[in-house]
C-alpha cells in the first residue's frame, strides 16, 4: 500500500506586479483580440454578402424611402469594411494595452495600501 505524501501548502502575497511585464502581457493579448475581431468582421461580412442579406435590407430601405440612391451596399463595400475593421483593430490594440497597465498601476497603488492579494498555493 502506497502512502500519500502530505501536501505542503504556501501561502504568499501579491504586492507587486511589474509595470512592463503587465504592459507587454497586455499588448499581446491584445493584438490576438484585435485580429480575431477583424477576421471576425470581415467574415460575417463576407457571409452576409454571399447570402445576399446586405442585398435584401438594402431592397427595403430603398421600398421604404422611395429612392435609389446611395444604398447599404455602396456604403458597406469591402474597401470601407475593411478601412473600419482595421481602425477598430488599431483602437482596440491602444485601449487594451492601456487599459492592461494602468490595471497594473492601480493595483499597485491599492496593494500599497492594502498589503496587497493573499493567494494559497499546494504542491501536490
Amino acid at each position: 500500500m502506497a502512502t500519500k505524501t502530505a501536501e505542503k501548502q504556501v501561502r504568499l502575497r501579491l504586492v507587486h506586479i511589474d509595470f512592463w511585464s503587465a504592459l507587454k502581457t497586455s499588448f499581446v493579448v491584445s493584438s490576438f483580440v484585435s485580429i480575431i475581431l477583424a477576421v471576425v468582421s470581415l467574415a460575417s461580412w463576407g457571409l452576409l454578402t454571399v447570402v445576399g442579406v446586405l442585398g435584401k435590407i438594402d431592397e427595403l430601405v430603398n421600398a421604404m424611402v422611395g429612392t435609389d440612391g446611395t444604398g447599404l451596399t455602396d456604403l458597406l463595400s469591402f474597401p470601407s469594411v475593411l478601412v473600419f475593421s482595421i481602425l477598430t483593430a488599431i483602437v482596440n490594440l491602444i485601449c487594451g494595452t492601456a487599459l492592461g497597465a494602468l490595471g497594473s498601476v492601480a493595483y499597485n497603488i491599492v496593494g500599497r495600501i492594502t498589503g496587497g492579494l493573499r493567494v494559497g498555493f499546494t504542491n501536490d
